[in-house]
């Protein structure tokens, strides 16, 4: 096998209909998740060119939920773009039919229905033109404002892979070992490899079943964690480099300022090296101030059951998971280090001390 690829099961395919068994599980008729997901179903069913589109830089369970669903649509015989403003990380190319993502700054022509995967905005996608669209929004983060026309937000899910599994129990589809793989992609990525807080039983009954769909772990473990780019590796050891311990040790933070990213060839990935903080024993939260640009800092905050970052990162315009989250802040590192240190304190309960 190729050490650069995804390998599938040649098992044969196996139909998946309404009578999975995590297809019904906590969806009784008016539950209204179970209502949420109906009128998802109706519009992809209603409409014959849909977009899927998830949020800038993404994730594996953003690209993963968007990749599954497109290539089911496919399968109904929709015409499908899946779209994204940033190109996919080297981790991500290596999986089944990811050279279809076209990167795009408009929407494209000739569609009005988008569906936006692990998107907390329109404005997150990083894209443009979708006035007067239908738009579908799908995601589990808890500040997602309904912001779509039709809206299905399940804070309680593991990741969108979760939903976007249960959504294809439901129509007449293939889970063929490529729509697995993506699904199985989402939900070991947002849970962190089964490590995070949000992995709970269904997560690991809907993995599971897809390894008996044709997953194949060792290989998709492969694909993302063990073809490490020099780059990222180079970019890991300048944020551990500057790596700060702080309030007696529960806090971590690294910097990687704009000049270190941008002396990285490709596309900066950062994703994952703020959690090498937060692994340090005794680290309640860790935080990796990225220079997008010149004063404008992405914070990656991560933590322990005793700090909401979710709610702290809601202070700053940000969101995300109680255990993981993000914002983006302007101003000098010295003031923007402060302020986020403040917040972060504050959440410890912690008396705050000068730098």
């Amino acid at each position: 096998m190729c050490r650069n690829c995804v390998s599938f099961s040649t098992r044969p395919l196996t139909r998946v209909l309404a009578s999975s068994r995590c297809s019904r599980r906590h969806m009784v008729k008016n539950d209204p998740e179970r209502m949420s997901m109906d009128k998802v179903i109706e519009v992809l069913q209603e409409h014959d060119a849909l977009v899927i589109v998830g949020h800038r830089d993404p994730d594996g369970d953003s690209l993963g939920s968007s990749m599954a669903l497109g290539l089911a649509l496919e399968q109904m015989g929709k015409r499908v773009a899946i779209i994204s403003a940033d190109p996919l990380f080297a981790a991500y190319q290596r999986l089944p039919d990811s050279n279809r993502v076209r990167v795009v700054s408009m929407a494209p022509d000739g569609f009005q229905v988008a569906v936006f995967m692990e998107c907390n905005a329109i404005e997150r996608s990083g894209i443009g033109g979708f006035d007067d669209w239908v738009i579908v929004n799908i995601d589990h983060h808890a500040n997602n404002p309904d912001f779509g026309d039709v809206n299905w937000v399940d804070p309680s899910m593991a990741a969108v892979g979760v939903m976007v599994y249960r959504l294809l129990t439901e129509i007449d589809v293939d889970i063929t070992p490529a729509i697995a793989t993506h699904l199985y992609v989402a939900i070991l990525t947002d849970t962190g490899s089964f490590r995070y807080s949000n992995t709970d039983a269904e997560a690991f009954r809907v993995c599971g079943e897809l390894v008996e769909l044709g997953v194949d772990p060792a290989s998709v473990a492969e694909a993302i964690y063990e073809n490490v780019p020099m780059d990222k590796v180079r970019l890991l050891a300048a944020g551990l480099g500057n790596l700060r311990l702080e309030a007696g040790g529960r806090v971590a933070s690294m910097v990687l300022d704009y000049a270190t990213l941008e002396s990285s060839p490709g596309k900066p990935d950062t994703e994952g090296i703020v959690n090498h903080g937060k692994a340090i024993d005794g680290v309640s939260v860790s935080l990796l101030f990225k220079e997008v640009e010149l004063g404008q800092y992405r914070i990656s905050l991560r933590s322990d059951e005793s700090v909401d970052v979710a709610a702290i990162a809601g202070v700053f315009g940000g969101g995300g998971h109680p255990r993981a989250a993000g914002c983006m802040v302007s101003g000098d590192l010295t003031n923007t280090r402060r302020e986020i240190l403040s917040a972060v304190y504050c959440a410890l309960g912690i008396v705050e001390k000068d730098e």
